[in-house]
Order: C-alpha cells, then structure tokens, then sequence
C-alpha cells in the first residue's frame, strides 16, 4: 500500500464530471511521487470532500459525518481508507475499521466516501501499488500538459507539410472552370 494525499479537486458541472487526484506521498513512496492518480467523482462528493478538507462545519450532518458517529458510537475508528483496485476504468476502495476489541473490520466502498470518510476522521489513505501502476500518469504527461501540446503541434505540423489542395476536392466542389 502507498499512502497518498490529495492534491487536488476539480468540482465540475453536469455535464463536466468531477475529479480528485491524489497524489503519492514522496518519503514513503519516492518511486511513484511524479505520478497522480485522477479518479472520477459526483459534484456532491467532490463538494463534500472539498468542504471537510477545508474544515468547513455544517448546520446538520452530512453523511459522513453521521457514518463516523455510528463508528464511534459503535466504540470504533477509522484506521484507514484504500482504494485497492480498479477494473474498466472504475475504482473501488475498503474502509477499515479498528474495533474497540482491537480487532479490524473492512467495509466495501465507493472511492469518494472512503476519502470523505477518511478525511472526516482524521485517518490516512492508501493507494494499493498495482492500482498506482494502472490507473496514474506520470506528471510528465498529463492531459493539457505541455508535452501533449508539443505532441499535438509536431503532428498537425506535419499533417500541414504533407497535405494537397487536391486531398480536399469532392464531387460537389471540382473545379468549375
């Protein structure tokens, strides 16, 4: 497992999605701290984490924060949140729950609210390695970069330098001369 922490959300409107990238925490993972790990979130997700990261209080409780007060009520705690793998492009994650007898319990969940949740508690998150290697980019080459525009440019340059009038000629617009 690599812990990770968020380096970023991006809280999009209908149709645009949301996306929070997290990133992996360069002393305990030094080989993987140029890679991001973007994963597609709902707005209201996005804004819910966005506003606990920031320690924003509510006037009711959210979710999750009526989650962590069933955990604790259950003489319980977050210890953790993974996101442990990814299959066609759809991430999950396990909540870990440390009970008061010192035993752990793992719970099934969507990526946003293991993060929320984690966030809420004040526990680390982790990224399972194999999950790190498929599903991040290097910052190197992420989407909008630099690179990629310089990528772009050197085809549509070449594209340029090789194209003829003629390529564009159809039946409708032939010479009518």
């Amino acid at each position: 497992m690599i812990p990770v922490h968020i380096e970023s959300i991006a809280v999009g409107m209908m149709p645009a999605p949301s996306v929070i990238s997290l990133r992996p925490c360069e002393k305990q993972a030094p080989e993987y701290a140029d890679r991001s790990l973007p994963i597609q979130i709902g707005p209201m997700e996005a804004g819910t984490i966005g506003a606990a990261l920031e320690g924003r209080k509510t006037e009711r409780p959210l979710t999750h924060d009526v989650m962590n007060g069933i955990v604790e009520s259950l003489d319980a705690s977050i210890s953790r949140a993974v996101i442990d793998r990814v299959e066609k492009n759809v991430f999950y994650a396990t909540v870990y729950l440390r009970r008061a007898d010192g035993m752990f319990t793992r719970v099934d969940a969507r990526p946003s609210d293991a993060i929320a949740l984690a966030i809420k508690a004040k526990a680390p998150l982790f990224v399972e390695e194999d999950v790190i290697e498929a599903a991040s980019c290097p910052d190197s080459f992420v989407p909008g970069s630099d690179q990629e525009m310089e990528i772009e440019m050197e085809e549509f340059h070449k594209f340029i330098e090789n194209v003829d009038p003629e390529d564009f000629v159809t039946d409708g617009n032939a010479d009518k001369n």
